[in-house]
């Protein structure tokens, strides 16, 4: 079991902490493919803008 600290990934459209167990994606930028999208559970929802902290490529 890992006992190391473990900083949670942050929703790229509204910057909250994406929590273990909550409904949320992640997946790669559609334009660079070398950084990581995460949506909360209620920015995926409501299909709100992200943009990548790569390339700024924004999408929904």
């Amino acid at each position: 079991m890992y006992a190391g600290s473990y900083d949670m990934p942050n929703c790229n459209a509204c910057g909250k902490e994406v929590r273990p167990g909550e409904l949320s994606e992640s997946f790669s930028c559609p334009k660079c493919r070398n950084a990581r999208i995460w949506r909360c559970e209620g920015c995926k929802g409501k299909q709100k803008k992200y943009r990548c902290t790569a390339c700024g490529y924004e999408g929904r």
